[in-house]
């Protein structure tokens, strides 16, 4: 020993090892079967310590883990150096000084990302209920972080708002409860969603385009995102891959063709939003972040409010969570296979984005 640290650690048998009649630490079956979990997964990394009788001063419950875990040898540190009076009073100090509350947010933070990381959660010793206590805490910590401020000071139950190619609506998430919201979405199962989101919205499922040009004139505010896949850089690099090239296809025309009615029909606020384009956009657009806006208004810049993760280091659920979004409630539907849940996250215009948005057609 030197400088009171006592290092010597030896193997002994299990059967050789006495527990200590009056130990006043309770040892649950339970908990003796998580500490046998951690042993197992973990290894030992804190030795049985006892006297020189081979009496137990500390570790009862590593002791009943190694019998239930059949082992017939333990590493073991012996110490003859005790008065008994030191033995009693170590075994409570041992016991007590464990004792202290968890920082939660940290420990959500580790359990969120070895959750990430598809670890078994239940290694960690805590019960299915506790974890989901935790995690279910941490998430809506989450949802509410976003800024959810009221917007500016309108009638905004009288603006009626039309909300197009609306997916799961990303863009529509700050907005409240007072707009007056039609939403037109292709896909029924994502319309579904959408709704479940946005209960006192109405939500459309048919051809958003159509529907553009069929009742533009009943709202207040459009915000319309077409379809962006044909305009986008990264679909046109695929093209050009000499190993595996992509299809040529033609650019989708819609987007040009709603930017233009809305300019030339339209009274009310608009806004078009598409991604930058790989050719020189045929109609000058307003750039803020990774998007391109054509509208009626001056877009605030937005810049740091971007959806996109590096591509490496992309999480499709830190994303949806990000955007006040839960992932697991997200997996519970059976969105198309050409359009599956990764992607609708992925294509989600972020909802400050939106709320920025909205606030300065509003002003």
């Amino acid at each position: 020993m030197e400088d009171g640290l006592h290092t010597d650690v030896a193997r002994k048998s299990v059967d050789a090892i006495i527990p200590y009649t009056n130990n006043p630490k309770e040892h649950p079956d339970e908990q003796v079967q998580k500490i046998a979990s951690s042993i197992k997964n973990y290894g030992w990394d804190q030795p049985i310590v006892v006297d020189g009788e081979n009496e137990i001063i500390k570790g009862h419950g590593r002791l009943q883990a190694a019998q239930l875990l059949g082992l017939e040898e333990v590493p073991v540190i012996t110490r003859t150096d005790l008065s008994d009076a030191e033995k009693r009073a170590s075994r409570i100090a041992d016991n007590k000084t464990a004792e202290s509350a968890w920082l939660e947010e940290d420990l959500t933070l580790e359990l969120e990302q070895l959750q990430e990381e598809d670890y078994d959660l239940e290694l960690t010793g805590f019960e299915d209920d506790e974890l989901e206590d935790l995690l279910e805490s941490a998430e809506e910590d989450e949802l509410n972080g976003l800024e959810s401020e009221p917007l500016a000071d309108k009638k905004l139950e009288d603006v009626k708002i039309l909300d197009l190619y609306a997916g799961i609506g990303g863009n529509r998430k700050l907005w409240g409860d007072k707009p007056n919201v039609t939403a037109v979405e292709w896909n029924e199962t994502i319309a579904e969603a959408y709704g479940d989101f946005y209960p006192e919205d109405e939500v459309v499922v048919g051809d958003a385009h159509e529907y553009l040009l069929e009742h533009f004139d009943e709202f207040d505010f459009i915000w319309t995102s077409p379809p962006c896949p044909t305009h986008s850089k990264m679909r046109k690099g695929f093209s050009m891959n000499v190993e595996n090239p992509a299809d040529p296809v033609y650019p989708d025309m819609k987007l040009y063709e709603e930017v233009l009615l809305l300019q030339g029909y339209f009274e009310g606020k608009w806004v078009v939003e598409n991604v930058d384009p790989w050719y020189e956009p045929l109609i000058e657009p307003q750039k803020s972040g990774r998007h391109m806006f054509w509208s009626n208004f001056d877009i605030p810049d937005i810049e740091s409010k971007d959806n996109v993760q590096p591509q490496g280091d992309y999480d499709p659920d830190a994303v949806a969570r990000d955007s006040g979004y839960d992932p697991e409630k997200l997996s519970q539907y059976n969105f198309p296979s050409d359009y599956p849940r990764n992607k609708i996250i992925n294509n989600m215009v972020h909802p400050e984005v939106g709320k920025v948005i909205l606030d300065a057609a509003l002003e």
